[in-house]
């Protein structure tokens, strides 16, 4: 009994940190925004198409493992100037 105390003693204030902290806001962050005229937007969005489609490398070109390859990069989006 005084384990599973323990136990319990440990993981509750783990679990009450893990929720303090919305994932939904590091998403948000994660963003880069580039701005264009709304005639450059089509092109822009074409352009980010294109990317996507490339294989995502190091800086050394070596491959990206799976698992680290669309949820740890950064997004980015076209964004018209208002």
């Amino acid at each position: 009994m005084k384990r599973f105390t323990l136990i319990a003693a440990l993981l509750v204030p783990a679990a009450a940190l893990a929720t303090t902290f919305d994932g939904r806001a590091d998403r948000q962050r994660n963003v880069t925004e580039i701005v264009v005229s709304q005639g450059e937007l089509e092109e822009c969005q074409e352009t980010l198409r294109e990317l996507r489609q490339r294989p995502v490398v190091t800086d050394n070109g070596f491959p990206l493992p799976s698992f680290m390859r669309r949820d740890d990069l950064p997004r980015t989006v076209c964004v018209v100037n208002a």
